[in-house]
């Protein structure tokens, strides 16, 4: 039985979510292993989580999403951007457990915090625009609230530098991406 449109675009988005929560998983698994010579750090930990739970949500929030994008090039590109920036932040979060010696996840965080926070900065930026422009929805939603909150604190880890600072930042970026999924709904789509 052939592909419709819309079963035909998911297929690419599906792989690159299902390639970012690989990666987060593989990279987990890897730390558990090599934790003996791995300095641990709460926020990385806490940032791992936090991307595990913003690719759930994105492939869960989005079934049935396509209507929009099928005859567009430019609308499905607009989509993709999410999953792709979700998969570059997989690979950003944790190290390459391959190498010898010893590991500081704490190091590795603030190496990549510019990049990590740049881009979870693109996110609520780019999945507001994404929705408004593509989806056709209302300037002020229910999660609009939250993707500016979000934008907000991506925006101090990237200009703050105090690992006690991102200790809370961490913290709270969980708590609020929490809130987001109880209070603006539970259900796909």
């Amino acid at each position: 039985m052939p592909l419709n449109p819309t079963e035909y675009l998911s297929v690419l988005v599906s792989i690159v979510v299902g390639l970012g929560i690989s990666h987060l998983l593989s990279g987990t698994g890897k730390l558990v292993v090599a934790r003996r010579r791995v300095s641990m750090y709460a926020p990385t930990l806490m940032a791992v989580l936090l991307v595990f739970l913003a690719h759930v949500q994105f492939w869960w929030g989005n079934l049935g999403y396509g209507e929009e994008v099928e005859g567009n090039f430019f609308a499905f590109l607009a989509f993709l951007v999410g999953p792709v920036l979700l998969f570059l932040l997989s690979v950003l979060v944790l190290p390459d457990f391959d190498q010898e010696g010893e590991l500081s996840l704490q190091a590795h965080y603030e190496e990549n915090r510019p990049w990590f926070f740049g881009i979870v900065l693109a996110l609520p930026v780019t999945s507001a625009l994404r929705n408004v422009l593509v989806q056709g929805d209302p300037v002020f939603t229910a999660e609009r609230p939250f993707e500016l909150a979000f934008a907000a604190l991506a925006l101090s880890g990237l200009l703050v530098r105090n690992p006690r600072y991102h200790a809370v930042l961490s913290a709270l970026m969980l708590a609020l991406f929490a809130s987001m999924m109880l209070l603006t709904g539970l259900r796909p789509g």
